[in-house]
């Protein structure tokens, strides 16, 4: 806490987070999405609905989506990757277990965007035009 207090006190940046070692695969290949997501929460439901609907796309700007529920990491679309779901939610500083949350990782392997409530892949794929276009990914 007193770290925090230091940090908005003097205006230092908060450390980005490491990126969890069962995503460093992913590093200057693909963005990764990763989605905390909980049974007893609808917005993981719509989030998982939305993603659906754009598959190819999410293919063609070669975004792997994962979900992290009940202590497990599951792939979306391909079943192929092992993740540490623990690992992943507490080095990315995800939300407490139960919580929904959302975070797009890009392929330099750092946060690109958080977000509390689902967003449509439209959102999410603004999000990519946003950023500056000297990054590798």
């Amino acid at each position: 806490m007193l770290k925090s207090i230091v940090h908005e006190i003097m205006g230092t940046p908060r450390r980005e987070p490491d990126l969890p070692q069962s995503l460093e695969q992913f590093r200057d290949r693909k963005r990764v999405l990763i989605i905390f997501a909980d049974a007893q929460d609808d917005r993981a439901l719509i989030q998982d609905e939305w993603l659906r609907k754009a598959h190819m796309r999410l293919i063609e700007e070669d975004v792997e989506v994962f979900s992290i529920a009940g202590g497990g990491a599951f792939a979306l679309f391909d079943d192929d990757w092992e993740l540490d779901a623990d690992d992943i939610r507490e080095r990315l500083q995800g939300p407490p277990t139960g919580e929904f949350g959302l975070i797009l990782i890009g392929r330099d392997g750092t946060v690109k965007l958080r977000s509390i409530e689902p967003m449509t892949a439209e959102d999410i794929f603004a999000a990519f035009e946003m950023l500056p276009k000297k990054t590798p990914w």
